[in-house]
């Protein structure tokens, strides 16, 4: 047999049966941990702004003794990292045992069979407008993480309308995403950014407006071309694997188990649902609530839906129960992400790496900076998935860094915006992003051949506005 016979079945067994996410995380972090031993140690003073958050001071970096990850600080990492994040999946695991039990009253079911059968024909819009929702509440309120609490309705919505899973994934996700990347009011990352550097916060609204509205249009297209073409042929969902062991949604056995009109009970549901939101986006908006605020309002609403709906209590706990575990993926996932920072931290390398791509940045050419900013946040990101975090880190590099070469401090803001959205979809260490695909069973690989090619197109479309503010001077 010929080396290429040989190769063959190997490369046929990598199609058939990708690698799993927990297994993509542990690599990355076992590259990381040797990294330690390679990657000189460093670290930049910090200072505390005003608003408590610690800050790099810009020119402070400096060698310190090497301390390299041993076996047991590279174990514990997953452990430390479940721990630091407990407050987020504890949220998802209770949002998970809350729907769970609100699916058990068929509410949902009612709620999307109505609303396919009232817009049918207009499966188009009902994207549109559930992205446009969910992108304006990620520009307003930085709504991306908060997002996972709806995917299951999504999901439901999307099957019903003949489409899969990662249509309803895509339609909350991409929609959040786009949002809170361009950050029109984001309390988050634009508004820590742009007081790092000194910015009036929120100035150059006009601007990221312009880029929501565009970038928002190019995703939706792109999510509803995907949609139509699993409609016509469902073996080219990126997910087909998941859609077979799932009944059709328009299934004799489906139909026959959802009631056609609402009861009372489904009614009291739906007052628990609204209200429970209600909250919910209140909080968001006004109390500045989290994940850790509104846990205990999801598991009030999955508590009282089940009450209201006619669910016996000790199914009430079995079905609770059976829901948490379904998003145990997600947030074993988003445990195992964060302590890729943990190992970077401990083996003080990531100062190191900060300051080395920032010295990269200053040598290049004036008209490429901007850019140059743009793709140093990319690869950053795959460590620090997080907008106010990421601000904290690259800020105060970004911010001298332009005033020296002639970019305007606004534009390095919207670099470093772009960057920290829209690279957030295809990293496997995004706790968002893994919450959310968890919620509907889609692995990390089904979803990035998905998602990678949107991130293609609004990492193109930033480009070109990063280049537009370069030219104009964006103030």
């Amino acid at each position: 047999m010929d080396s290429n016979s040989k190769k063959r079945p190997f490369a046929q067994l990598l199609m058939k049966e990708p690698p799993h996410t927990y297994l993509l995380i542990f690599v990355i972090l076992i590259i990381c941990a040797v990294l330690t031993y390679i990657v000189p140690a460093g670290q930049f003073e910090t200072a505390v702004n005003e608003s408590g958050r610690a800050i790099l001071i810009p020119g402070t970096y400096q060698r310190v003794e090497q301390s390299p990850v041993n076996l047991y600080q590279f174990f514990n990492a997953i452990p430390s990292g479940l721990v630091s994040m407990a407050s987020l999946i504890f949220f998802v695991m209770i949002a998970g045992g809350s729907f769970a039990v609100i699916n058990e009253t068929k509410t949902i079911d009612i709620l999307t069979n109505k609303l396919v059968i009232s817009l049918a024909g207009k499966e188009k819009l009902i994207i549109f407008v559930v992205m446009l929702m969910f992108s304006v509440l990620g520009g307003l309120i930085g709504f991306d993480a908060e997002c996972v609490i709806f995917v299951p309705i999504c999901i439901a919505l999307a099957r019903r309308m003949h489409y899969d899973s990662i249509t309803g994934v895509a339609m909350v996700m991409c929609g959040a995403f786009v949002g809170s990347s361009v950050g029109t009011f984001n309390p988050y990352a634009t508004a820590v950014a742009q007081g790092i550097v000194g910015l009036p916060i929120f100035s150059g609204a006009w601007y990221r407006i312009i880029m929501h509205i565009v970038i928002l249009i190019a995703a939706a297209l792109y999510v509803i071309r995907y949609a139509e073409g699993v409609k016509k042929d469902p073996s080219k969902s990126c997910c087909y694997s998941l859609e077979k062991t799932l009944p059709a949604p328009e299934s004799d056995s489906v139909q026959s188990s959802i009631p056609s009109k609402f009861s009372t009970r489904n009614i009291l549901v739906l007052i628990v649902m609204i209200a429970g939101f209600g909250v919910i986006i209140y909080g968001a908006l006004k109390m500045d609530w989290f994940a850790g605020q509104m846990a205990p309002i999801f598991l009030a609403m999955g508590i009282i839906a089940g009450i209201v709906g006619g669910i016996k209590g000790n199914d009430i706990c079995k079905v609770y129960i059976s829901g948490c575990k379904s998003m145990m993926f997600a947030c074993l996932v988003i445990g195992m992400g964060r302590g890729i920072l943990i190992v970077m931290e401990q083996g003080m390398i990531f100062h190191t790496i900060l300051n080395a791509l920032a010295k990269v940045l200053s040598m290049m050419p004036p008209s490429c900076i901007a850019v140059g900013m743009f793709l140093m946040n990319i690869v950053i990101n795959l460590f620090v998935p997080s907008g106010s975090g990421l601000a904290a880190l690259v800020m105060p590099l970004m911010g001298p860094l332009a005033q020296m070469t002639g970019i305007t401090a606004q534009t390095a803001v919207v670099a470093f915006q772009c960057a920290a959205g829209f690279s957030d979809c295809v990293i496997p260490t995004s706790s968002t992003t893994n919450a959310c695909i968890g919620a509907g069973g889609i692995s990390f690989v089904q979803w990035f051949r998905f998602a990678i090619k949107l991130a293609l197109i609004e990492w193109g479309l930033s480009i070109v506005f990063i280049v537009i503010a370069t030219l104009i001077h964006l103030a």
